[in-house]
């Protein structure tokens, strides 16, 4: 590794220890950004959207980031920190029953009323047509990330391993919700 990468790792790695919120935070909203701007060019945008990008920037900072950071400090205390397989499991089911369809609901939530500035009765009409796949889509994808996410990765990488795969589920559903999109109201 380049001195100038691992200098570079080292750093975060200080901040990680150091200010394990902001950092986490920060990271979301970084990752968030990288997630927006690959959705916004495979959905064909010539031009970066600045405002979108700066508000899924927020989203990620603001939100994804300190959740994720909290979640995962409570589901270690709640199961003490154990990592059997029968504890991973009850981990990643409750994670799948309670923050999975939150973080999808929040998400379409913000991207319908502040992102695209849509009213909430449109937005309300778009979750109900397309929140089932979208969650459907999630417990199909999650657990095993969950799986191996509260299995091997130590608790002060979780976030970051999350949001490394969110980056990627962000994109899919960036692209859901940019090809479902219903028409803007007037």
């Amino acid at each position: 590794m380049g001195s100038i990468a691992k200098k570079g790792l080292q750093q975060y790695l200080i901040q990680l220890q150091q200010h394990p919120l902001r950092t986490k935070a920060i990271t979301a909203g970084v990752l968030s950004a990288i997630s927006d701007i690959v959705a916004q060019k495979l959905t064909g945008i010539q031009k970066l959207q600045l405002r979108r990008l700066l508000l899924k920037v927020l989203f990620g900072c603001a939100y994804l980031g300190p959740f994720g950071h909290f979640l995962h400090l409570i589901l270690d205390k709640i199961f003490k920190g154990k990592k059997d397989t029968s504890t991973v499991a009850k981990k990643v089911v409750l994670e799948q029953l309670t923050s999975s369809p939150w973080n999808n609901l929040m998400f379409m939530i913000y991207y319908g009323v502040v992102v695209e500035g849509r009213p909430w009765r449109d937005v309300k009409t778009k979750i109900k047509k397309d929140y089932p796949t979208v969650q459907y889509t999630s417990w199909t994808f999650w657990p095993v990330v969950g799986w191996i996410n509260h299995l091997y990765v130590p608790l002060q990488f979780r976030v970051i391993f999350h949001s490394l795969v969110a980056m990627c589920w962000g994109i899919f559903l960036n692209l859901r919700a940019r090809s479902m999109a219903l028409p803007k109201a007037k």
